[in-house]
């Protein structure tokens, strides 16, 4: 996809029924209507900030070493991605490891891939030659964010393929007549379809309680689920970054859901033939 097909989309996007209530689509007729639309959702959703106004000062954090960015396919996880210029909100993003399927990246209305190096991306999905997070960054700090919060849960593998299904399903890579879902986003609204995916898929996991077009207010339910992690890319630090976790005691979802996975396994084990 070219450039000007990107930015066609702003002309023909579709905002679908999540987005806007009793809704099923919305034309947005031009880009100037697309961005006087953009900025108004920001203002309304009171985006004009200094980056990540909601990040809990109290979590403890520390720097990190580059090699534990690494996530293999034997480490299943969820991260979300969001970006922020020095006063306000840039971008979110989504990247799924699943056991025994492709590294997804899904970036909703966003223009990774569409320049050298491309990549190919299939309604805002892309599958071959998904990022990692030390590949995606640079593209980050080119865009000019000033910091990248990376929430991470580590994913029991069944809830991580589940996951994979509805995004595989609704890029209509692999096509699944039971998921109505759509990946494919217009501009300004990767938020809005990133915590639309969560609100409706998120559970056990994780839950966003209300599908919302801002990325800080998507930051701000995001650390009331309680992450295994989050990760800090500051523009002045680069490329080092730190790593924050909650508080000691905090309850973890996705840990609760991985202990609850392995307790079943073990039941069902126990309860087998001897």
């Amino acid at each position: 996809m070219s450039a000007a097909d990107n930015a066609g989309r702003l002309h023909s996007g579709v905002v679908r029924l999540a987005i806007i209530p009793n809704a099923r689509s919305v034309i947005l007729p031009s880009r100037l209507t697309a961005l006087a639309l953009g900025l108004l959702l920001l203002t309304a959703n009171g985006c004009f900030h200094r980056p990540s106004p909601y990040m809990p000062a109290e979590w403890p954090r520390h720097p990190a070493p580059a090699e534990s960015l690494v996530v293999t396919a034997e480490s299943p996880r969820l991260q979300i991605i969001i970006g922020y210029f020095d006063l306000w909100p840039n971008h979110t993003a989504l990247r799924l490891v699943a056991p025994d399927r492709p590294v997804v990246f899904w970036d909703p209305g966003g223009g990774y891939g569409l320049e050298p190096p491309e990549r190919e991306r299939t309604r805002d999905l892309i599958v071959d030659g998904a990022p990692d997070i030390p590949t995606y960054m640079p593209f980050r700090w080119y865009n000019n964010d000033a910091l990248t919060e990376i929430f991470e849960w580590d994913l029991p593998g069944a809830e991580a393929q589940r996951m994979h299904r509805v995004l595989m399903a609704g890029a209509g890579i692999e096509p699944d007549p039971t998921i109505d879902f759509d990946t494919e986003t217009p501009g300004f609204f990767c938020a809005a379809a990133i915590s639309e995916f969560l609100h409706r898929f998120g559970p056990p996991t994780l839950w966003v309680e209300v599908t919302t077009a801002s990325p800080a207010q998507l930051s701000r339910a995001l650390y009331t689920q309680h992450p295994d992690r989050v990760l800090l890319f500051y523009r002045r630090d680069r490329p080092g970054f730190q790593v924050m976790t909650p508080p000691p005691g905090a309850v973890s979802r996705s840990r609760a859901a991985r202990q609850g996975e392995a307790e079943e396994e073990s039941s069902s084990d126990s309860s087998g033939p001897h």
